[in-house]
Parts: structure tokens; C-alpha cells; sequence
């Protein structure tokens, strides 16, 4: 698999639309900006089938607290893919820690073992579901004439629902970290991005749900960086922030 295929039936930009825009192309992360988020779902059907539970708003809150330290741990390495699975795992491990800090070690090991191994089983009982906004921006983006792109951190399997929620048809560009050995936020998964697009980084901006991945990391690659904040949960911050896709053209002239 490529690092960043470029595919050939995306929607065809306008006739001489991108030359005036001041950005030529718009990066997304996907899970949280683009999809709604299936893994919380899936932790707590595993709890449930080993006999425990939690609320969706507290594995949720449990994965947002643990993401900071991954991001921190994982985010400066270079992973092959079988050590991608193995981080996401780790995360897995940590996040039943928090919530079931009484626990040990070899617990948390075994259910979050177990939450890698039922997660293909399991996805198929969680639809794939866009918020309403992704499609609808994707399309006028891409008439518009702008380059579109995809940087997620996720394993490489996640080629498949891109690829099954049609988004393949706008996005030229798919950057996986779990296919390119990369983790946001660090610069290069960014930059194998811009590359994959031919812009140069002052011409892009990357659009995410996470701060220090999405808005950081696109720094980091000298690109600006957008902040979805769907809630209005996020708290201040530095940098531009939207709670609908729709509202990041404003960004981008």
C-alpha cells in the first residue's frame, strides 16, 4: 500500500477556482471531526462482556486524559505497523487503569488484549457514521478546488472505512499512522501529507478534534491548524477554533 495514494476519481475542482484562495489545500483528522467516534462504544461493550461497566461520557473522558500521555510517548517515535497495534493496546490498558484504578496490572492487560482482539468483530455492530457536516464541506471544498487530505492517527486497516464511507471520492490524499510508521503530532506524518498533495505548508491547513495532535502537530510542520470543537468542551485556545466544518472557510482566504 502506498503511503499516501493518490486516488483518481476524486471530485474535480471548479475551472480556475484555487488559483485566488490563499490556502490550496485542507487536511482532516478523522475520528471526532470527520466520523463519529465508534471507540467508546466498543470499550464498553467488552467491559460489558467481562462483566463490568461505565458510562460513555466516562470512557470518553478516560480516553481524551490517557491520549495526552500517548501522544507525548508515541508522538516523537517512528512504529512499524505491528507496533502501532501494540501502542493502541497500550492506550486500551491504560484507559481500563483509569476507570478501574483498584485493579492490576494483568487485568488491564487481559481486557485490553481482549478489546483489540473482538474490535474487527465488533465494529460491525457500531455503523459507520459521518456528522452531518463532513460531506456536505468535503463536496464544496472540493469544487472549490482545494487539494484534500486525510492525516489520522489509527491503524492502517482504517484504509477500509475510508474507503467504505465513500470519502476516497473527495480526499486525494490518505496519510494512516499506522501505515506510514508516524504518529501525529510529530512533523513528518504532516509532511508526507504535503508532499502527497504538492503544497507547500503555508498553503495548508489541517483540521482536528485533538489540540496536541492536530493543532501542534500542524505547527510543528509549519501548517495552520484548526480546532473542531463540537461541544464547545475544548476550553480557550490558541489557535482557531469552529464547532461546525462548515465554519472553516472563514480560515482559508
Amino acid at each position: 500500500m502506498p503511503e499516501f495514494p493518490v486516488l483518481s476519481n476524486v471530485f474535480r475542482p471548479l475551472k480556475g477556482s484555487a488559483e485566488s484562495l490563499r490556502k490550496k489545500a485542507v487536511f482532516f483528522d478523522l475520528g471526532g471531526t470527520l466520523l463519529v467516534m465508534r471507540r467508546d462504544r466498543i470499550f464498553r461493550r467488552v467491559l460489558q462482556e467481562v462483566g463490568r461497566s461505565a458510562s460513555l461520557d466516562r470512557i470518553h473522558s478516560a480516553y481524551l486524559t490517557e491520549e495526552l500521555w500517548w501522544l507525548s510517548f508515541y508522538g516523537a517515535r517512528v512504529l512499524t505497523e505491528a507496533e502501532t497495534a501494540e501502542a493502541y493496546r497500550i492506550l486500551d490498558q491504560r484507559v481500563f487503569s483509569a476507570l478501574y484504578p483498584g485493579e492490576g496490572e494483568l487485568e488491564a492487560f487481559r481486557v485490553s488484549a481482549l478489546v483489540r482482539k473482538r474490535w474487527p468483530e465488533l465494529e460491525s455492530e457500531f455503523p459507520l457514521e459521518l456528522y452531518p457536516d463532513a460531506e456536505p464541506t468535503l463536496k464544496r471544498l472540493a469544487r472549490d478546488g482545494y487539494a484534500l487530505g486525510l492525516i489520522s492517527n489509527a491503524p492502517a486497516d482504517t484504509n477500509r472505512a475510508v474507503e467504505a464511507l465513500g470519502l476516497t471520492r473527495y480526499l486525494g490524499t490518505i496519510v494512516i499512522s499506522g501505515s506510514v510508521g508516524y504518529t501525529k503530532p510529530h512533523p513528518e506524518i504532516f509532511r508526507i501529507a504535503l508532499r502527497g498533495a504538492g503544497v507547500a505548508a503555508a498553503e495548508a491547513v489541517h483540521v482536528g478534534d485533538l489540540y496536541e495532535a492536530d493543532v501542534v502537530g500542524a505547527r510543528n510542520a509549519g501548517m495552520e491548524g484548526i480546532l473542531i470543537d463540537r461541544d464547545g468542551s475544548l476550553g480557550n485556545s490558541d489557535c482557531p477554533r469552529v464547532q461546525s466544518l462548515s465554519e472553516i472557510y472563514q480560515y482559508l482566504r
